[in-house]
């Protein structure tokens, strides 16, 4: 069976508290060159991963491997919260800066 590795990004908010999980995972597919397959079989993960998530994911990306190779690059965002407050935590991420407010 054919697989994927993708490298999944994830930050989840909890009232005052913004935390970021970094994964690697290893899909299985019946194709690894069938694109259709791969994004079916990474959305299914990426949706597990966020219900199973203890605190409120607010976005995240994932980046998808065939041998080596980056194939596809999904991105995600939680439209229950304002676009406004998920842009200053992307902002405060990309500081590259550890903060504690």
């Amino acid at each position: 069976m054919a697989r994927f590795e993708m490298y999944l990004f994830m930050v989840e908010s909890e009232k005052q508290t913004i935390e970021s999980s970094e994964y690697e995972l290893i899909c299985w597919v019946k194709n690894s060159e069938d694109l259709n397959e791969i994004q079916s079989v990474a959305n299914d993960v990426i949706n597990t991963h966020i219900e199973e998530a203890e605190n409120t994911v607010m976005f995240g990306t994932a980046s998808i491997m065939v041998r080596g190779e980056e194939v596809m690059n999904l991105g995600f965002r939680n439209n229950e919260i304002d676009p406004d407050k998920i842009d200053e935590v992307i902002d405060l991420i990309s500081t590259g800066e550890e903060i504690e407010h």
